[in-house]
């Protein structure tokens, strides 16, 4: 009986460790959003592009590839960025 619970906890363990690195192969630790002065940059080595949004749902700018750079006024934002084929979104606020 012990043998086959240990086996059993043994497979579970497996299982469960290539689940999680799996998961930690596909964050997007290398999604970067950044402030310079009123511009907002976005980078990702695997962004395929980015949008930015009014808080109302108005497409204000969308740009392609792995660098965005977004001018914003004070206000809020939302932005969406498509990462590793996941759709990535933030808040973004201006004061």
């Amino acid at each position: 009986m012990k043998k086959v619970l240990f086996s059993l906890l043994t497979v579970v363990s497996l299982v469960a460790g290539g689940t999680l690195s799996y998961a930690a192969k596909n964050t997007n630790d290398n999604f970067t959003v950044r402030f310079r002065e009123n511009t907002l940059v976005v980078t990702s080595t695997q962004m395929e592009e980015a949008r930015i949004y009014s808080m109302q749902g108005k497409l204000l700018q969308k740009e392609k590839g792995n660098f965005a750079e977004f001018e914003l006024d004070r206000g809020s934002y939302r932005l969406f960025a498509k990462v590793n084929g996941d759709t990535v979104t933030r808040r973004i606020e201006l004061r």
